[in-house]
């Protein structure tokens, strides 16, 4: 029996693992050569590159999920960040305040929804898509025109990189990836080896119907701090996606908390909360972008990547759904 639960327990993420060894083999059949194989160091450090504020977003969210929660606005966030951060930048201020500044934008929508949800007892779903036409809003007010960011110093920092090897088979790392690994690193140390983690799980279990998980945690003050942590990392990934474009624009980001949703999901976390890893949601990244390449490889319409994530995301809350009810016998067998 204790098997059977660890082996549940462990299964989405297993799924996620054999979708991406199978997305690696499909593209190491069909597009390596003599000279280059598809399966390198140069795929996973552009993988990296181009998702790197994705998977800063789906870090955030997964707090969020795993709390038995959701956060609409990170995409309006994203947004936000990069119009102030440009703005700042053509008001002359200097590289580091206008980067604390741009990030904090972000912690102060995540407190709001924060706010809203633990102590004026409104959905999560209403309360981040009030903020997500705030920031929206907002940002449009501020401009609706892309505005190029041309500070040396945030300049330097994104065009910063540490190049390896030569020639084709030469791959880079640079700061996107550092900052984003960086809190992939850090947000797997809070959830697994701190009380607040902890707290985090028992919330999304308990929102599930089994409280016993919360004694002698402290569940509002968790409750809130999840969405802080959430607006934090839309914070960092608007910085990033500003690094990554050099500008800010009202319309970046129209649909990127979908996409970090799903790359939540694909990674093994349950919609319903109390379950999965944040280890889980960087595998879930790499799956989301590995699906992008293959779709370029192929020429493919853009909306061709839409279908399938779509389809491996369906797949993927099948397989919770199926796991739920798997489950719930024993849980019911265990209940006094």
């Amino acid at each position: 029996m204790k098997l059977r639960r660890l082996d549940a327990r462990y299964l989405p993420v297993a799924g996620t693992l054999v979708t991406l060894v199978v997305l690696l083999a499909v593209g190491q059949a069909r597009y390596s050569t003599q000279r280059q194989d598809f399966i390198s160091m140069k795929l996973v450090s552009n993988l990296l590159i181009d998702n790197s504020f994705l998977l800063v977003l789906a870090v955030g969210m997964t707090f969020v999920i795993l709390a038995g929660g959701i956060d609409l606005s990170v995409g309006a966030v994203v947004a936000l960040v990069g119009l102030t951060v440009a703005q700042l930048f053509i008001a002359g201020w200097p590289a580091p305040v206008v980067v604390v500044l741009g990030i904090l934008v972000g912690t102060v929508c995540g407190s709001i929804i924060g706010v809203l949800v633990q102590h004026f007892d409104v959905q999560p779903f209403i309360a981040s898509l009030a903020v997500l036409f705030l920031a929206r809003g907002a940002a449009t007010v501020i401009g609706t025109r892309s505005l190029p960011i041309d500070d040396p110093t945030f300049s330097a920092l994104a065009s910063w990189s540490i190049r390896f090897g030569e020639g084709r088979t030469s791959w880079r790392i640079n700061a996107s990836i550092l900052i984003a690994l960086g809190v992939l690193a850090v947000a797997y140390l809070v959830l697994h080896h701190t009380r607040f983690g902890r707290t985090v799980y028992g919330l999304g279990a308990a929102d599930r119907g089994n409280a016993v998980n919360l004694m002698g945690l402290r569940a509002d003050r968790t409750r809130v701090w999840v969405y802080v942590i959430s607006g934090t990392c839309a914070g960092v990934a608007g910085i990033l996606f500003a690094l990554y474009t050099k500008s800010g624009y009202n319309l970046t980001g129209v649909g990127m908390e979908l996409d970090a949703i799903a790359a939540v999901v694909i990674g093994g976390t349950l919609l319903t909360g109390g379950y999965g890893y944040v280890l889980g949601t960087g595998a879930g990244v790499l799956v989301y972008g590995l699906i992008q390449v293959l779709n370029s490889r192929e020429g493919l319409e853009s909306w061709w990547t839409r279908v399938a994530i779509g389809a491996v995301l369906l797949a993927f809350v099948v397989l919770q759904r199926l796991i739920a009810v798997r489950r719930r016998p024993a849980v019911a067998a265990a209940t006094p």
